[in-house]
């Protein structure tokens, strides 16, 4: 068990899809202490407003305790400040830092391992059916916060502001039991469905990684290391589940998912190339026109005659 202190800078961010996960885990600068296979770390940042691509291959929670964060997926914007949770699913989105007010969160990672151990270990407990169906959730979800919530919460700071590493069974066994609540009740059916999921076949949890994650500016390494396979297995496997190579089908995806924009939205051409996981604006635009022969531009212009 490790323990750091540090109020990061968060300019190492601004370029590339950053694996929080790793990036934390690894840095020797941050309030943090890593239980088993879990890391519990205090995230401050001391910065002016910011936008910025990010992902982790691990899940996480985010409980608030000051400032503002909106995450911003395909599907939705979750604006979040002191007091609210979250649960992150593996994979990426976007995060915009307002600079009104200090950000402050304490985050829990918890890789896919360790929730497959929690649940055969409370197998008694928790009552799952196994599904081979895709979970129609976002990559971002609110947890409830009511009083069992806040408890677990205020006990975590109180563990980030003692002087003496926190006892590592007792942070165990709180953590444990707050999986049970969200596995046990109705206000968080969402999260423990896509916990549940995890117990999938492969191609299942390929398909729904693949789905979540396509309009991300994501290496195909990292699409592997999300699938928890070699590139080498995600290439084979993902021919075998969508019987067309990883490039080819992100690419018609992602141009799907610009024509919507382009068809029903106001969005302009920059922020559909970045919402859609375009490098810059003139990569998507060399993209786009190759796919359906015009600029975007002037493919919108089309629609509105």
């Amino acid at each position: 068990m490790i323990l750091y202190t540090f109020v990061i800078d968060l300019n190492a961010f601004l370029r590339f899809m950053t694996n929080v996960f790793s990036y934390i885990r690894d840095c020797k600068l941050f309030r943090k202490f890593i239980i088993d296979d879990l890391l519990f770390v205090e995230f401050k940042c001391l910065v002016e407003e910011i936008r910025f691509g990010m992902w982790s291959d691990a899940n996480y929670f985010v409980f608030v305790t000051n400032g503002k964060k909106m995450w911003k997926t395909h599907r939705n914007d979750y604006m979040v400040k002191a007091g609210d949770a979250l649960f992150v699913k593996k994979g990426a989105n976007i995060a915009h830092q307002f600079h009104s007010e200090d950000y402050c969160a304490l985050m829990i990672f918890m890789p896919d391992d360790f929730i497959k151990k929690f649940m055969l270990k409370f197998s008694d407990t928790i009552v799952y059916k196994k599904n081979d169906e895709l979970i129609d959730s976002d990559g971002v979800l609110r947890l409830h916060v009511d009083d069992f919530l806040l408890s677990y919460m205020k006990s975590l700071e109180v563990y980030f502001e003692a002087h003496d590493h926190p006892n590592v069974n007792v942070i165990r066994l709180k953590f444990e039991e707050l999986l049970l609540n969200i596995f046990t009740s109705n206000k968080h059916q969402d999260i423990s469905s896509y916990l549940c999921s995890l117990q999938a076949s492969n191609s299942v949890q390929l398909k729904q990684i693949m789905t979540d994650n396509y309009p991300y500016n994501l290496k195909l390494e990292e699409y592997a290391t999300l699938a928890n396979m070699s590139l080498s297995t995600f290439k084979r496997s993902f021919k075998s589940v969508f019987n067309e190579s990883p490039g080819r089908w992100i690419t018609n995806k992602k141009m799907a998912l610009a024509t919507q924009f382009l068809k029903t939205s106001d969005k302009t051409i920059n922020e559909i190339a970045y919402d859609c996981g375009f490098e810059d604006p003139s990569h998507f635009i060399k993209v786009f026109k190759k796919h359906e022969n015009v600029t975007p531009l002037a493919y919108r212009n089309t629609i509105n005659i």
